[in-house]
């Protein structure tokens, strides 16, 4: 019996469409949260932070709820200053190298993790979201750096101006600044995770990098660690791999609220199956590849299963429509000899032909469940269809 997936996602306060569709789809239980007020700085040193807000998602939590789906947005921590041990680990990410590489990579490479770390907006003299994610993809870290002794220490250095993209020295600051608040909610949702069994769930694979540094750092480190991928990183993989944004884009939140409640067991199969999968094998390396390991995972479990299950719909398709041509032509050519033939005896020719058709139909039918129970994937190959 598998464990009760419920995810909380935590990149921001709601989700994309296309995201929260899939997530309603695949998953036990969802929870999101209103956007906590941060603020990070010690001492003297500056102060940044969020500003706290409500979920625009409470607007259809009790909707969803009441259609079956289990949903809930929870309120924010108390907020305030971030410090102590939240802080220490947030210094931790932000002072590694890998972790501030993987954050910037992300910026140039996913729209997606760009857009919920950079608000669209105009930023006065720095520009409008593009030209602000443009100075921080291109800002050299190294030699900003050069005269601190880290990252930390250059984010807290109150003599560089916060949002000055005017500089290389300033626009570094910002980008450690949006490290440090992505930093702040990886943690949360980690430790979020470990105390209430939730599952982080993000949807842009620069998170998936930023949790491989973690780990990479800790198995560096000697530190007990596990350090198996997110079943939720997995399954949206997999979803991605099966089912095209178009098409997931055309279905309704009724229409996947009605498809969830119609294939139950096909839905508690395949996430059997992928915890099985995930408990298997989802193993990162040393080296922190998280990405790399998604994509073994679909090329050595997925991509074969899904192979095998179209293959065997194929045989089942051609077995059918082959029967129905060889019966029907079979019963009814007596027709083109007997041309004298009744109306009642005509219909009696096309009972026997239609009593064929239906034995090699039922046949198939209960060929194509048997393909199904053996490849959990259906479940989200149906919606393509």
């Amino acid at each position: 019996m598998r464990d009760k997936i419920s995810v909380f996602y935590y990149p921001d306060f709601y989700a994309k469409p296309a995201t929260f569709l899939k997530a309603i789809l695949l998953f036990d239980e969802l929870h999101f949260m209103d956007r906590e007020a941060m603020t990070f700085g010690k001492g003297g040193g500056t102060r940044a932070g969020t500003i706290g807000a409500a979920s625009p998602l409470r607007q259809v939590e009790s909707a969803i709820r009441n259609e079956g789906v289990p949903f809930f947005v929870h309120g924010p921590p108390l907020g305030g200053l971030v410090e102590d041990e939240r802080y220490e680990q947030i210094k931790a990410d932000v002072n590694d190298p890998e972790f501030l590489r993987r954050f910037q990579s992300g910026l140039k490479t996913s729209a997606t993790f760009r857009d919920l770390q950079i608000a669209k907006g105009n930023y006065g003299a720095s520009g409008d979201q593009d030209s602000v994610a443009g100075s921080l993809i291109a800002v050299d870290l190294s030699a900003a750096l050069k005269n601190y002794e880290g990252p930390i220490a250059l984010f807290e250095d109150s003599d560089i101006r916060l949002m000055d993209t005017s500089t290389p020295v300033g626009c570094a600051k910002d980008l450690i600044f949006q490290a440090v608040i992505c930093s702040a909610k990886l943690n949360f949702a980690l430790s979020v995770g470990a105390e209430e069994g939730f599952f982080p769930l993000a949807d842009a694979r620069p998170y998936g990098d930023l949790l491989g540094a973690k780990y990479a750092r800790a198995i560096n480190a000697l530190e007990p660690q596990k350090n198996n991928l997110q079943i939720t990183d997995l399954s949206f993989a997999i979803f991605d791999e099966l089912v095209s944004e178009e098409r997931l884009t055309q279905l309704t939140l009724r229409d996947v609220i009605r498809y969830r409640k119609a294939s139950e067991k096909a839905r508690e199969e395949f996430l059997e199956h992928l915890s099985v999968i995930q408990a298997k094998q989802a193993r990162i390396g040393a080296d922190g590849d998280y990405a790399g390991a998604v994509s073994r995972l679909i090329e050595t479990e997925i991509r074969p299963a899904v192979r095998t299950f179209k293959n065997k719909l194929r045989t089942i398709d051609e077995a059918l429509f082959g029967a129905i041509a060889k019966g029907a032509v079979g019963a009814l050519a007596g027709l083109t000899i007997f041309g004298d033939l009744s109306w009642p005896k005509i219909i009696g020719i096309a009972g026997t032909a239609v009593g064929y058709v239906t034995n090699a139909a039922i046949e198939a039918i209960l060929a194509e469940r048997a393909a199904k129970r053996e490849c959990s994937i259906s479940y989200i190959l149906s919606l393509d269809e």
